[in-house]
């Protein structure tokens, strides 16, 4: 990864601390529990445990997604689940929030493989078109 994930989590904190979210990152979860966010409070729980590790900045992007955006409920992320209204929106608004962060702990230009970066930050595939754009409007 460009950069390193405690890096990248930093910087997704001091985000969350920048818009005045609240949340708790936690080891005492089932590797399978999904982290979670409530919009309406501007508080999020983030999974540390959770069984793929390397997918942890881009949940944790994707549920300051759902605060960002406004959305309703308490939404709890599922890279599959992008059917959903928030869904979409709240990965696509993860995407401006990472992306970004991921090019900072690089060189500072974009990567010209988006492939890569999607490995790296395992950004579901659905998003594939959207990381290849949003990276070219980068660099």
């Amino acid at each position: 990864m460009n950069g390193n994930f405690d890096d990248l989590m930093l910087s997704l904190l001091q985000y969350a601390y920048d818009h005045k979210v609240s949340y708790t990152l936690t080891t005492k979860l089932d590797p399978y529990t999904p982290p979670v966010s409530k919009p309406e409070n501007k508080m999020m729980i983030i999974n540390m445990n959770w069984h793929c590790h390397e997918e942890i900045p881009f949940q944790t992007a994707h549920e300051l997604g759902h605060i960002v955006n406004r959305d309703e409920g308490i939404l709890y992320y599922s890279p599959g689940s992008f059917k959903h209204r928030f869904e979409r929106a709240a990965s696509l608004k993860a995407l401006d929030i990472i992306l970004p962060m991921y090019i900072a702990y690089g060189d500072g230009e974009s990567p010209r493989n988006y492939q890569t970066v999607m490995e790296q930050l395992c950004i579901p595939g659905y998003l594939e078109n959207d990381v290849h754009k949003k990276l070219e409007r980068l660099s």
